[in-house]
């Protein structure tokens, strides 16, 4: 992904099922460390099998969000991380880490 791209897919698998959630959050921490935190309904719960060049991602598995405008605004390494509430639980996945390029 280029820094000004908007309207890209990002799907981040988190091994837990997450058909339950009452709350979904997406945290990214860009290269000079500021968080750009997105929640639902602008996440969502993937509700069909993906395959990826990372391999499968199982329905109800993986968050779905889709970039706008002016948040891709930084190149180099981003930090990210999601979280999961339902009645009973909280999850945060591991982080992960991906690149944007110029």
């Amino acid at each position: 992904m280029n820094v000004g791209e908007y309207g890209v897919h990002l799907w981040f698998s988190t091994g837990f099922d997450m058909r339950g959630f009452t709350s979904l959050s997406i945290i990214f921490t860009k290269p000079d460390q500021t968080v750009l935190t997105v929640t639902n309904p602008a996440v969502s719960v993937g509700a069909v099998d993906e395959n990826t060049v990372f391999g499968l991602f199982p329905a109800n598995k993986y968050l779905d969000y889709v970039f706008v405008e002016g948040q891709v605004d930084q190149v180099g390494v981003w930090g990210v991380r999601c979280t999961y509430t339902d009645g009973s639980q909280h999850l945060i996945s591991d982080p992960t880490t991906f690149t944007i390029r110029p």
